[in-house]
């Protein structure tokens, strides 16, 4: 006579010897899921209509205390949020000396960098700026890095 319960032990016997035989990797959930970069825009965003926040992709911004400008970028993941980080070159500022000599600031010296978690909306995240009251006109450079891998990298003119 057969007990009733030894189909249900075979069962659970041989899910154990499966799952046992699986490498690590496959048995347990990434931690740090892929993300994919899709489609990267660099841009500027108008805000003149209540509610709406239009993009308009360029490589010219004007030179306007306030004007937004940014990106978008498309992106595939499971993650809920995703490490981005924003290296942004300043232009070369050439300004008069104590002795009247033009200096110029090094490379090294002139970018600001910014460090955020996003989430992304509709498989899209967002970077917004706006051009300040003391910033020169000039060549830029903003690059973005997604979990640690550069995603996109924006030439643009402020002019």
């Amino acid at each position: 006579m057969r007990h009733p319960l030894i189909p249900a032990i075979l069962r659970l016997t041989v899910l154990a010897v499966v799952l046992w035989s699986l490498p690590a990797s496959a048995a347990e959930p990434k931690a740090n899921a892929a993300v994919e970069v899709v489609s990267t825009e660099f841009g500027i965003f108008d805000d003149s209509v209540k509610d709406e926040l239009a993009f308009e992709a360029t490589a010219v911004v004007p030179h306007r205390v306030g004007q937004r400008y940014g990106w978008v970028i498309g992106l595939r993941t499971k993650k809920r949020s995703v490490s981005v980080r924003e290296e942004y070159l300043l232009p070369s500022a050439a300004t008069a000396g104590a002795s009247g000599d033009i200096v110029t600031i090094p490379l090294d010296r002139r970018s600001q960098v910014s460090q955020r978690q996003l989430v992304p909306v509709g498989g899209k995240i967002y970077g917004l700026w706006s051009v300040g009251p003391q910033e020169p006109a000039g060549h830029r450079r903003l690059d973005v890095v997604i979990e640690g891998q550069v995603a996109a990298s924006f030439e643009y003119e402020v002019k």
